[in-house]
């Protein structure tokens, strides 16, 4: 075994038997790893990545989901750091999408009945928008990149301005009225000709949600959603009331946008922002009713609190239906078994990271209680007790933040074949979702992700072979388990890169 391996598994064998005691944080292993070094010789080949997604705007916006999601950790890593120039590059990358938002008096919205009627508004004023071919929004990848957008404007506007580079200026100048306008379309709506303020939907058509009452198929708006919930009226199955994840990236990336703008006021300031901020501090009071608050045991069978988010909204799911078949062979309908209190797949899950550290920054602006300093220890209790597996030798993490560890998404999108293993979704979550930050909550974490990082860059052959089948290979395709990522090979691809860049700038 490997010295300094063995050495760090002494250390977290024993700080889980006393969980009191003190572990070096990620900044001493960080120096002595030299993982700063590491990120920035990644970052060459990970910028071809999105180098290849910019190019792809020209066909659809759906790689703005991937151009935001890939970079975040990163971006988050830079300011952290106060690495001007890599702030400056990722800032460089957003502006490149500059040239495929469309400005437009026309806005596309579903209509709320069976027919799945799309009817065009002509509008009083116009609007930004990254629209596909049929100039409909792709809502999850809009979202998706301004949550990134909003965090940049956030943590520029803290810097003086006579401290910000020409790119943040020109950022600002740039992406502020893009976001107002994406922020108050969302949450205000949009008006047409007629004077009617009419809002887009935040459809859940594609999972046959039906409204029991109605007849038609479900659709809500984001305001009608939190209403709704807010007064515990429910629509058909489970999984047509969850706080999805384009909802939860919006409340998130809107908080830092306001934020941000109480950093500039009294030089910044935006219409409707009393509307947008009373809308915030409602959809804050109701998501914080959706997390549950239980005990279970440690390790030592001492009693500890958790803190866990929409258990069992996603049963029945389509893709959820084997999240309780662990079996190691592909699933067969027999198989399918979903547990009545499922919780949210941890890579999707992350989207709750980034709302619980956007409020834990800024909520005192807003005068928002949630989340306290006990609540996000809970929430890291329960990643740390209900999805690590507790094998500190062969680190892993399972599927679902309920800490099931079946099956997802088999069979996706008629996709024969195709699946996340038990240990596939949930480690790479973990890994690329921001995880390790949770670390300053629970000290336990941060050996966890450091005993991985020494695993992926050792040369012990069981180290390899470990990493090798459960890191490399994380998904089934045509019903064989595929090698996706290569994290030893001496020039790594552009997808290797841009997960250990993820995983790396967690490590803060």
């Amino acid at each position: 075994m490997n010295r300094k391996y063995f050495k760090l598994l002494i250390t977290i064998t024993l700080s889980i038997a006393i969980s009191s005691s003190y572990l070096k944080g990620y900044h001493n292993f960080s120096t002595k790893y030299k993982i700063d070094s590491k990120i920035l010789k990644l970052w060459s080949p990970a910028k071809v990545s999105f180098k290849t997604s910019i190019g792809m705007l020209k066909e659809s916006p759906i790689e703005l989901y991937f151009i935001g999601s890939e970079s975040y950790n990163l971006l988050y890593y830079a300011f952290a750091k106060n690495n001007t120039l890599l702030i400056d590059e990722l800032l460089q990358i957003y502006m490149q999408t500059l040239p495929y938002i469309k400005e437009k008096k026309t806005y596309n919205i579903y209509e709320f009945n069976k027919n799945q009627e799309k009817t065009t508004l002509t509008l009083t004023n116009p609007i930004y928008i990254w629209s596909n071919k049929e100039g409909d929004e792709e809502l999850i990848s809009s979202a998706q990149f301004l949550f990134v957008l909003s965090f940049a404007f956030n943590k520029i506007t803290t810097i003086a301005n006579e401290k910000r580079s020409t790119t943040m200026n020109y950022f600002i100048n740039e992406f502020a009225p893009i976001l107002s306008n994406h922020y108050q379309r969302w949450v205000i709506g949009v008006k047409s000709r007629d004077e009617t303020i009419r809002n887009g939907s935040f459809s859940r058509r594609g999972w046959g949600c039906k409204d029991n009452q109605d007849e038609y198929i479900y659709a809500r708006t984001l305001n009608q959603m939190i209403e709704e919930l807010g007064k515990k009226s429910y629509h058909g199955a489970s999984y047509c009331n969850i706080i999805a994840d384009p909802s939860l990236l919006i409340i998130s990336g809107l908080g830092y946008y306001l934020a941000g703008t109480k950093n500039q006021y009294p030089s910044y300031t935006i219409p409707n922002e009393k509307i947008l901020e009373n809308f915030l501090i409602k959809s804050v009071n109701v998501v914080s009713k959706q997390f549950k608050k239980s005990r279970i045991r440690d390790v030592g069978s001492k009693p500890i609190s958790i803190l866990t988010f929409q258990e069992g909204a996603w049963n029945e799911h389509p893709d959820y239906y084997y999240s309780d078949y662990s079996g190691s062979s592909f699933p067969q309908k027999k198989n399918r078994n979903c547990n009545s209190s499922i919780g949210r797949d941890v890579a999707h899950g992350s989207r709750l990271l980034y709302l619980l550290e956007m409020l834990a920054e800024n909520k005192d602006k807003f005068q928002i209680e949630f989340p306290r300093q006990d609540e996000m220890e809970m929430f890291t209790n329960a990643f740390f007790y209900n999805i690590f597996n507790q094998n500190v030798q062969q680190p892993l993490f399972k599927n679902y933040m309920n800490g099931s560890n079946g099956w997802f998404r088999v069979n996706y999108e008629s996709r024969k074949g195709y699946g996340y293993p038990p240990y596939s979704i949930g480690s790479e979550g973990a890994l690329l979702g921001g995880y390790p930050r949770l670390a300053k909550y629970n000290k336990n974490l941060e050996t966890i992700f450091e005993i991985l990082f020494i695993k992926f860059n050792s040369s012990n052959k069981e180290d390899r072979a470990f990493i090798h089948q459960f890191y490399e290979k994380s998904i089934w395709i045509e019903g064989k388990q595929r090698e996706v990522y290569h994290f030893y090979d001496k020039k790594l691809t552009p997808k290797t890169a841009i997960y250990l860049i993820n995983f790396y700038s967690s490590l803060i």
